[in-house]
């Protein structure tokens, strides 16, 4: 686990790296949570590649303050997306999953962004080790305040289906209120995760950072 973290960590060096260079167009968010139970980072990175081909990834950790290696999370989303219309793509990638492993999957990715407003719905599916199925949701809202000063809130939902067991994998509600500058933010956060029908959910809540590249 701790050679997956530093692959996360190396990662986000890179795409930082990668996003100095003259690339038509790409948005790159980092975010940290230091919540009461853990600390949960988020990578999330578009770009894009070629024609109106697109690489999307979007990774996510999960660190309790006491350590356990069990209770440690990693999972990274990686797929290209052929845009097909500017609001409709369809994508294929490899996910990885802290116990699962890596995964082959294929989605459906409906979004609408302007400066002050964003929404996104991705439906996919993944084929191995068995097959579930997630629907992933985002509703965010950036007024602005005055001048580079904005008002962030942001609300993030996601659902799993097992279809080999035939009941819930896995299922998360995240939102965000704070205040944003120019390209940093801070305020508070709640993460409410849930697992399998068997497992207590974790609900973490603290104070977040975010910078947006």
């Amino acid at each position: 686990m701790k050679k997956l973290l530093v692959v996360f960590v190396l990662g986000c060096l890179l795409t930082t790296s990668y996003a100095q260079q003259d690339i038509k167009d790409h948005t790159i968010m980092f975010e940290t949570l230091f919540g009461r139970h853990r600390v949960n980072s988020a990578l999330g990175v578009t770009t894009d590649i070629a024609w109106i081909l697109r690489y999307n990834n979007s990774t996510s950790a999960a660190v309790p303050y006491i350590y356990d290696k069990g209770l440690i999370e990693l999972v990274s989303l990686n797929s290209i997306i052929f845009q097909v219309h500017k609001n409709i793509g369809i994508s294929g990638g490899v996910n990885y999953h802290y116990r699962k492993g890596f995964m082959p999957s294929l989605g459906i990715h409906l979004s609408y962004s302007n400066p002050s407003l964003l929404l996104a719905l991705t439906p996919c599916a993944n084929f191995m080790p068995w097959a579930n199925m997630e629907v992933n949701a985002v509703a965010e809202f950036k007024p602005v305040i005055v001048d580079d000063l904005r008002l962030l809130t942001r609300a993030q939902a996601c659902f799993g289906y097992d279809f080999s067991r035939q009941e819930r994998e896995r299922a998360k509600f995240y939102c965000r209120l704070g205040l944003m500058y120019k390209k940093v933010a801070a305020g508070f956060g709640i993460n409410i995760d849930y697992y399998r029908p068997s497992a207590e959910p974790i609900d973490n809540y603290g104070l977040f950072i975010r910078l947006d590249i």
